[in-house]
């Protein structure tokens, strides 16, 4: 598989466009993706209970595994609006249906913001009315900087690679720097490709990518009320639908992987604050379960946030936050790797020099391992660093 260009737009038949609509003070902040054919849909949705009027709505949608547009706005999450926030999401979806042509039930709505404040809706309408006259066959970038809110920069990704001799393509961008620590399924993801692919096969597509990508990173431990990821198959290229079990199906799903795993990774590394990244990789679980609990208690520390923002190789707390992960495993078969050195094993510290720790936190990427000595599940968390800057960003949100 080859990266290309494109984003979202990479793939044959989707069009999109981000423009200004009022609801920031500067910056784009509403975006419409469209299909020009109809398409299967399939998605996963926050866990979180307080879930605003747009994740209800995508879940009615994805039952059914048909929709051809997404219009999403930032600087707004419409989460706790009551019934006028319900209202206010409608009406988004049945603006971009009236202007697109199509029915109101296949328009998806993602929103992302702050929470609590009522949508401007009639800025919202004129904002779609402008989107949809933007629309664009390379309008990825302008949509992938209209959905950004804390975000330093876009986030796009795309591959292509040959079916049957002829070029086919999956492509998405992604938002999300704050509120990370998403269990699905403020993180948004849209996919689209242009294969023929059923609502089935889009699903379990997700569900083999996700947990292992956009739910396999923290900025904050924080699960937003908004977190979606969705995707879109078009058949643009033009080819029969894909066989569960097919070489082509195997193909689609390394493309779904790699692409969910480029922007998540690039969430991370935009986090709010984020200065340097960090993996905590767990080996020797009894299960991958265990294995994931133990990664994702680490990668959450605030202690080993704070140690890889100051470069200080304090391995302790990583022994410490395995310890507080709930996970029963013997302190004298704990192992635990910083860099490639260990650092503690059989229940104490390895004959290490400071110098060699020190080297071992002194890169812009660092890696950790903590073998729980009770079996051979593992898993893994990538993780930010941090800094004041976060402290900054969040403390002055709504102002």
């Amino acid at each position: 598989m080859e990266t290309v260009q494109g984003g979202v737009t990479a793939p044959i038949g989707f069009a999109a466009s981000g423009v200004f609509c009022g609801i920031k003070k500067r910056g784009k902040d509403l975006a419409l993706i469209v299909s020009n054919r109809p398409c299967s849909a399939a998605g996963m949705l926050t866990t979180n209970r307080m879930r605003a009027p747009c994740v209800e709505w995508a879940q009615r949608i994805l039952r059914k595994g048909k929709a051809r547009a997404i219009v999403a706005n930032s600087g707004n999450a419409n989460c706790c609006t009551g019934r006028r926030g319900e209202q206010n999401n409608r009406a988004m979806a049945e603006e971009a249906a009236r202007l697109l042509g199509i029915p109101a039930a296949e328009v998806l709505v993602a929103s992302t913001g702050v929470i609590g404040r009522p949508l401007p809706i009639e800025n919202i309408r004129e904002g779609i009315r402008s989107a949809r006259g933007q629309l664009k066959r390379t309008g990825s970038h302008s949509a992938a900087e209209a959905i950004l809110t804390t975000d330093l920069r876009p986030k796009e990704f795309a591959v292509h690679w040959k079916i049957r001799g002829r070029v086919v393509t999956l492509g998405g961008i992604a938002k999300g720097s704050g509120m990370i620590a998403p269990n699905m399924a403020t993180m948004l993801a849209f996919l689209t490709t242009d294969l023929t692919v059923g609502p089935a096969l889009l699903r379990e597509a997700l569900r083999q990518a996700v947990p292992e990508t956009f739910n396999a990173i923290t900025v904050d431990g924080e699960t937003s009320t908004n977190d979606m990821v969705l995707l879109l198959a078009n058949g643009g290229a033009g080819l029969p639908p894909l066989k569960k079990g097919s070489p082509d199906h195997k193909d689609f799903l390394k493309g779904v992987r790699q692409v969910c795993e480029a922007l998540a990774k690039e969430i991370v590394r935009d986090g709010e604050g984020v200065t340097r990244l960090f993996t905590v990789k767990v080996t020797g679980a009894a299960g991958s379960a265990e294995a994931m609990k133990a990664a994702r208690q680490i990668a959450n520390s605030l202690l080993v946030k704070t140690m890889v923002a100051g470069r200080d190789p304090n391995w302790g707390r990583i022994a410490a936050a395995a310890g507080a992960s709930g996970v029963p495993f013997q302190p004298k078969k704990l192992v635990i790797r910083l860099g490639k050195i260990i650092v503690f094993k059989g229940g104490e510290p390895a004959a290490v020099s400071r110098e060699t720790l020190l080297e071992q936190v002194d890169h812009p990427e660092i890696r950790m391992e903590v073998d729980l000595g009770r079996g051979g599940a593992q898993a893994q968390m990538l993780s930010g660093d941090l800094t004041e800057e976060y402290v900054k960003i969040n403390a002055k949100y709504t102002t």
